[in-house]
């Protein structure tokens, strides 16, 4: 059996750059960030080294983000990740992430996100039976592509990688949780009042909720109509997000663009040779 690892580069290439930066003080008072690029590339190289041994791979294909602004997610939503337009990033990400297409092939397409092309490579129905897929990386987003996981520094207590299964179900489930939940990293907030816990337990036991109006009967407010949202059953899971949207005061379409949002790419949802994607649709799991 052999073992291929499918690397998110982004992450490895971050974390690499953020060990190697360092800070020094000029006699003048100014303190100054700077980085060594052979200190960062032989992190990385031990890094890459490391992970071949523990997983026992045989091979390991590394992916990066397009390094272009032309995300597809921006289609969806403009302000996709705004909130990230100001953020400092490490001196050295840019020149470890060519470093990895110099020295390890790794590669990007158009318009997608590194984690966007590990969600299609690892749901490719055409991988040999003798090959053994995981994927790599430290993003709670790969929770939605099934397959196998290793989350990075998700070790047992004797310091073994946990490898972890996610089945289709468990990975729609985890798309539409994180639909209800939203990403603050990501700049998309979800369902107004719905965090992941309460995420979890709608989809776990999806109801539809219906409104009904009354009037109130004590208080300042006695007489006024007011609106209940009550149970009306058992219902499928997107229905249970909408009628969570809904209750909210938003609708179906904003639950769409969050599902959207969320959705980290699998198999065949990119078209390699035009470049397009096909956005999801409820019921495609």
């Amino acid at each position: 059996m052999k073992t291929l690892l499918l690397v998110d580069g982004d992450t490895l290439a971050f974390r690499a750059a953020a060990a190697c930066q360092h800070t020094v003080e000029s006699p003048t008072g100014m303190i100054e960030p700077f980085a060594r690029r052979w200190e960062g590339e032989a992190v990385l190289d031990n890094m890459i080294a490391r992970l071949k041994t523990r997983l026992r791979a045989t091979e390991m294909q590394f992916f990066l983000s397009c390094p272009t602004q032309d995300n597809w997610r921006l289609k969806v939503d403009p302000t996709y990740k705004s909130n990230r337009k100001d953020s400092v990033r490490p001196l050295l990400l840019g020149p470890l992430k060519d470093y990895l297409r110099l020295e390890y092939g790794a590669k990007h397409f158009a318009f997608l996100e590194a984690d966007d092309i590990i969600g299609l490579m690892a749901t490719k129905p055409d991988w040999p039976e003798d090959t053994r897929v995981i994927v790599v990386g430290r993003d709670k987003d790969f929770a939605t592509i099934p397959g196998e996981h290793y989350q990075l520094l998700d070790d047992d207590s004797s310091g073994e990688p946990i490898i972890r299964r996610i089945t289709p179900l468990e990975a729609a489930k985890s798309h539409y949780a994180q639909t209800l939940s939203g990403d603050a990293v990501d700049g998309y907030a979800g369902c107004p009042g719905i965090g992941k816990a309460r995420a979890l337990r709608i989809v776990e036991e999806p109801v539809r909720l219906v409104p009904k109006e009354g009037i109130i009967t004590r208080g300042a407010r006695k007489g006024q109509k007011t609106v209940k949202w009550h149970d009306a059953g058992p219902c499928s899971i997107w229905e249970a997000v909408v009628s969570n949207y809904e209750k909210a005061g938003l609708t179906e379409a904003d639950a769409l663009k969050s599902a959207r949002l969320a959705r980290i790419l699998l198999h065949p949802e990119y078209d390699f040779e035009t470049h397009t994607v096909s956005l999801w649709v409820p019921g495609q799991e």
